[in-house]
């Protein structure tokens, strides 16, 4: 009996009481075990032409990951969910571990159990209530580290074709967030260099109201956020439509204002902290807009995509994570996400084909281009990836893929080789 007993049975057992006397078979019973196991291996060979010391910048990245979700039924329409995960980074070059001092190397990582709620489903109604996922057109959508907060979120499917939603989140924690999305400060009225605070873990209260719809050959997603303190409103809003069965036109669209209270890091004549509405006048009020339009076809094995995104002038934030839906559409492995960008405008493209029913081979690529108003006036963007995944079986699969980076000017950035390697098995 022993024997058989699942990773998933000994950790609800572990969280009962021994004074409860519940028998080890009815503990076990119905408990979902969902997650996955993934093993990454980079080479990263940055060059900087302003750095005549680039050719040492070579190292190695060895990221792991593993995601343990548990579901243990309470009745017909409540469960327990716990979210458990672990993820260890190791960076070497030739000869040391963490190079440059600055990657966060950690070669042993302990477990962490990030998410813990109750989730309630009876009929139209759906609710969260916890530590919880926080799945939204601005938060992280990547499964390792996706965007989770404390709150509730809860819906309400009005008919087959309208579900509405909203949200009430606290301490919201977004990783892969570049607090810099524009690769350098953004500029406010006053000339003053700003970098945006608080958006990787935000204390502050965050608002949400969504609205999902289905109708004919089109689907919508429109969502409203407040962020107390740091946002004044963000909206997005999201349609596919399909007018054939193997074609989907995207359309992306998110307009976003700074609360005057948000604290930024301003660099002016020195480092010191202040907020919106003290660095330029009425600056941080003004939207910042982002749109995004795309055609993917997908027919007999073969895809193309091809797709533009720009955004506008003003200096604010449309996204709380790089890893977002409304902006993380640009298909190469790096550079994907110009939503919070100033004055920037991206072309890009993607090539796909089947070569078996278990190998794909893809190449994608974009050109980034940064206009007058951007920080980085005129440095433009060359990217091209080239990969291959293949599916060993239903659970196991490969994906590997070599992506080069080229900038027309390298003051603020480098250019980058990277060959990744992957392996991730999901049950």
């Amino acid at each position: 009996m022993l024997k058989k007993l699942s990773l998933a049975a000994l950790v609800a057992m572990g969280g009962m009481s021994v004074a409860s006397a519940t028998s080890l078979t009815d503990a076990i019973k119905n408990v979902d075990l969902s997650g996955f196991l993934r093993v990454r291996f980079y080479n990263e060979n940055p060059t900087n032409k302003n750095n005549s010391n680039s050719d040492e910048n070579e190292y190695d990245r060895w990221r792991t990951n593993a995601v343990l979700i548990f579901k243990i039924p309470v009745d017909e329409n409540i469960k327990l969910v716990m979210r458990n995960s672990v993820e260890s980074n190791v960076y070497t070059d030739e000869d040391s571990i963490d190079p440059e001092s600055n990657q966060n190397s950690s070669v042993d990582t302990a477990i962490v159990n990030n998410l813990l709620f109750l989730q309630y489903s009876n009929g139209p109604v759906n609710a969260m209530v916890g530590k919880i996922p926080v799945p939204t057109s601005i938060t992280s959508a990547d499964p390792a580290k996706p965007g989770h907060g404390a709150g509730v979120i809860a819906s309400y499917k009005i008919n087959d074709n309208v579900t509405v939603a909203g949200a009430f989140i606290d301490a919201m924690v977004n990783p892969q967030n570049n607090t810099d999305l524009d690769g350098s400060a953004d500029r406010l009225d006053d000339g003053t260099d700003i970098n945006y605070t608080n958006l990787n873990t935000i204390g502050n209260d965050t608002y949400a109201a969504n609205v999902k719809f289905n109708v004919d050959m089109i689907e919508g997603s429109i969502w409203y956020y407040n962020v107390t303190h740091l946002v004044d409103h963000i909206w997005t809003a999201t349609f596919k439509i399909k007018p054939v069965e193997y074609a989907t036109i995207r359309l992306d669209y998110a307009n976003g204002s700074l609360d005057k209270d948000a604290k930024l890091h301003t660099t002016d004549n020195g480092v010191t902290y202040k907020t919106a509405g003290d660095c330029g006048k009425d600056s941080y009020a003004k939207n910042h807009i982002y749109g995004n339009a795309s055609l993917d076809v997908k027919k007999d094995g073969i895809e193309f995509l091809v797709g533009y995104a720009r955004s506008n002038k003003n200096v604010g934030v449309v996204e709380l994570s790089e890893d977002a839906p409304i902006g993380a559409v640009i298909p190469t492995a790096n550079n994907y996400n110009i939503a919070n960008k100033i004055d920037t405008n991206a072309f890009y493209g993607k090539l796909a084909y089947d070569v078996d029913p278990k190998t794909n081979i893809y190449l994608a690529a974009q050109k980034q281009n940064a206009g007058e108003d951007s920080k980085n006036e005129n440095n433009d963007l060359t990217e091209y990836t080239f990969g291959v995944k293949y599916k060993y079986n239903k659970k196991l699969g490969f994906d590997v893929y070599y992506d080069v980076a080229n900038w027309d000017k390298q003051a603020d950035y480098a250019d980058n080789n990277e060959f990744r390697f992957e392996a991730k098995y999901s049950f």
